[in-house]
């Protein structure tokens, strides 16, 4: 089983790279199994994250979870979401987590750089973490 849960995840870092770039931004891809703990990283980090916002997106729905870096307490997940010192959201026990984050910078109410886009991938099954660019 585990041969062919790396195959399959072999596979999935392969096609990557074709899904990436779509709209012209690069896309980190995160790979982990259901249940385990994960870090998305935000790449264009200031100093300091009080300007930080993470957005989730599935199914053409946005949803801000992280707001001037305070995680939003009306999310139905803010327990399990914690932002980490390079302004990266972690998020405990992933399960139906999976699907497209973007975190964005704003100093003085302008949009700082260009967003950093994470996908994702929630494996069901042994599988192991892997991040991919």
């Amino acid at each position: 089983m585990a041969d062919k849960c790396h195959m399959c995840l072999l596979g999935l870092i392969i096609l990557c790279p074709l899904l990436t770039g779509m709209n012209g931004a690069e896309t980190t891809h995160v790979f982990c199994s259901s249940g385990e703990n994960v870090h998305l990283p935000c790449n264009i980090a200031l100093s300091g994250c009080t300007s930080t916002t993470w957005n989730y997106n599935r199914h053409s729905s946005a949803v801000e979870m992280v707001s001037g870096g305070k995680k939003k307490n009306d999310i139905e997940r803010h327990e399990r979401l914690s932002l980490g010192s390079d302004c990266s959201l972690n998020i405990k026990n992933t399960k139906e987590d999976y699907g497209s984050y973007s975190c964005i910078q704003y100093v003085n109410g302008q949009q700082q750089g260009t967003d950093a886009h994470v996908h994702l991938h929630v494996l069901h099954g042994q599988c192991f973490c892997k991040s991919h660019v």
